[in-house]
């Protein structure tokens, strides 16, 4: 039996409402996956142009003095990429030495690298600093004019001999003492001062007599663009050399993986324990992947450029500092030449 056409017409408009709800829901799923693929492209940003030093020369006639790196896999190669304050947003390569070499220019300069240990509202020790003392030291950096550098912006320095601001000066402050996130990050941030602070991972948030930073302190500081992480091995031993080779392995690769675990960044830098080290202990931090190493020698204290190399990086007490500041010197600017006419 044929259905009456008075029956199907009851359904078209049902018919229509349905083609029409498709159609709509077609067109949106259309415009947002087109919206969503102009916003994927526009995120994409087109690689910058990698000039030389002397195409950029040729454009911009000078470099300054205050380098910074442009990325920190470059600082290994043997083209480091840099840009300047100027033009943030142009890198350009400089040739450099082999690690873990110091280049022939970089040996003019006079960098002073000062090591600083706890920062206690009362001293217990005669190296150890008050919140006072370092206030003072800050601003005596201030009043003489001298600038404070990074351990990144020094290893540009040392590989490649360019210039570094009249006055360089590099803070580094070892063992990740509490006193290092209640007192010398906020003053930090204060005078705007790049600084390094060295951590053994043995006592973090322990109070062995002294208090040492916790991890979630240690994280927040280290997102910081004013802070260097460095490996300072695991359980801080008084010389690395006595170690048997496992014991090694243990303080200065372990530990790297346990602060870049922890903290989610490579750690490029490693300062031996009283400053200790050997051709073995060197070659090991190499092998792990540490590109640089800061050490000491109390009897030797040395500028930066006067280095047997990058992997023992000498450094001067911080009771030195007032000396030392008015000797800082940043090395010769680079000569860029003239345009041909």
């Amino acid at each position: 039996m044929q259905p009456k056409a008075n029956n199907l017409l009851k359904f078209i408009p049902l018919f229509g409402g349905i083609i029409a709800i498709g159609s709509i829901l077609f067109a949106l799923n259309y415009f947002a996956k087109g919206e969503k693929s102009n916003n994927s492209l526009a995120l994409i940003k087109p690689e910058p142009v990698i000039l030389s030093l002397e195409q950029f020369c040729q454009q911009y006639q000078t470099t300054g003095r205050n380098l910074q790196p442009w990325n920190e896999e470059s600082l290994s190669k043997d083209e480091v990429l840099v840009k300047t304050q100027a033009y943030p947003n142009l890198p350009f390569s400089l040739d450099a030495v082999t690690l873990p070499e110091i280049k022939a220019e970089a040996r003019k300069a006079k960098v002073p690298v000062m090591m600083y240990h706890d920062i206690l509202s009362k001293k217990e020790v005669f190296f150890d600093v008050t919140p006072e003392e370092l206030e003072a030291d800050f601003e005596l950096i201030k009043s003489k004019g001298a600038t404070p550098i990074s351990l990144d912006q020094l290893m540009i320095h040392l590989r490649t001999g360019s210039p570094l601001p009249e006055k360089p000066i590099l803070l580094t402050f070892d063992d990740g003492y509490g006193g290092h996130y209640e007192y010398v990050y906020p003053l930090l941030k204060k005078y705007k001062y790049p600084a390094v602070f060295s951590v053994y991972v043995k006592n973090m948030g322990i109070n062995t007599g002294r208090s040492h930073v916790t991890w979630e302190q240690l994280k927040t500081m280290a997102a910081d663009s004013l802070v260097t992480i460095a490996g300072h091995s695991q359980s801080h031993p008084p010389d690395l050399t006595k170690l048997s080779d496992e014991e090694l392995i243990s303080e200065v690769v372990k530990s790297k993986e346990i602060l870049e675990k922890n903290l989610g960044e490579s750690i490029r830098y490693f300062t031996y324990p009283t400053g200790k080290n050997d051709a073995r202990v060197r070659k090991l931090v190499s092998e792990a992947g540490y590109i640089a190493a800061l050490a000491m020698d109390d009897a030797d204290e040395k500028f930066a450029g006067e280095s047997e190399n990058l992997l023992a990086i000498e450094r001067f007490g911080q009771s030195r500092l007032e000396e030392l500041v008015d000797k800082a010197s940043g090395g010769t600017p680079i000569t860029c030449k003239p345009k041909s006419e």
